[in-house]
């Protein structure tokens, strides 16, 4: 399980792992470099290249563990990890199945988004990010930071645990236009569960739809939420639940227990 843009693994992701554990899913949960509790400087440094360099190396990793079948690794993104989760799922096809849950597949739209919707904030970033300043992760519209869209430093604010660090190198924004996931759908062969809000304004839902068109074995599941009220209470047991289904639905043969999930 890897976290989404700006976050660690302490935000929003122990109560999904803590369920998957109790349907019988062994769990693997890790900060990308210079987050969180990972190693690495310059801290709060972004790279999508380097984020799937790490998920490619906690694939490796979770295949020497003990009581791990190497064939039956199934990775989970949320957010900018969606992305890399397809990406790494490409790479390496012997991964067996993955879970996006509102992933960020497509660079290129968020920053044409940005330029049409707060120009004057995206105007500022350029100049940041030629000089990978600190700047905030999210700030209210209006404001300056990497995310201003409405309601996403509110977003943040409800799902982020105590000590989370509102800042992030603005490098990240130089080759994320080039930055495309979607564009790689036809070639993610494994089976994947796409879960996405009718409300995310964050991500692009076209980049969604296409996924769910073209990766050979996705399927699609929507829900009534914004790109953060899946970790919220009221929101997050019925998407908890349809992962386990989805699980127990395509690995049937696997140890995943028939205990009730919350």
């Amino acid at each position: 399980m890897a976290h989404g843009f700006g976050l660690t693994r302490q935000d929003g992701l122990p109560s999904y792992a803590a369920a998957l554990t109790q349907a019988g899913v062994a769990v693997l949960v890790y900060d990308h470099r210079y987050l969180g509790d990972s190693e690495g400087e310059p801290r709060q440094r972004i790279r999508t290249s380097e984020q799937l360099e790490d998920r490619l190396a906690a694939i490796a990793f979770a295949r020497t563990l003990d009581g791990i079948d190497p064939d039956q690794i199934i990775l989970w993104g949320y957010s900018l990890s969606g992305g890399t989760t397809l990406e790494a799922a490409v790479a390496d096809q012997r991964v067996a199945g993955a879970i996006l849950l509102c992933p960020f597949l497509d660079g290129r739209w968020r920053i044409a988004q940005g330029l049409r919707t707060q120009p004057r904030n995206a105007l500022w970033l350029m100049p940041q990010a030629l000089r990978d300043a600190l700047i905030p992760v999210a700030a209210a519209p209006g404001a300056r930071a990497g995310l201003t869209f409405p309601g996403e430093l509110e977003g943040f604010l409800s799902v982020v645990a105590p000590g989370w660090r509102n800042e992030v190198h603005a490098g990240l924004a130089l080759p994320l236009p080039r930055w495309r996931p979607v564009t790689q759908a036809k070639k993610f062969a494994c089976p994947v569960l796409i879960q996405a809000g009718d409300r995310d304004i964050s991500v692009s839902a076209r980049a969604v739809d296409r996924l769910a068109q073209r990766a050979p074995r996705a399927t699609l599941k929507t829900y009534d939420v914004d790109h953060f009220e899946p970790f919220c209470d009221g929101h997050s047991s019925q998407i908890i639940a349809d992962q386990v289904g989805w699980l127990r639905a395509t690995f049937p043969r696997d140890r995943i227990s028939r205990r009730d999930t919350p």
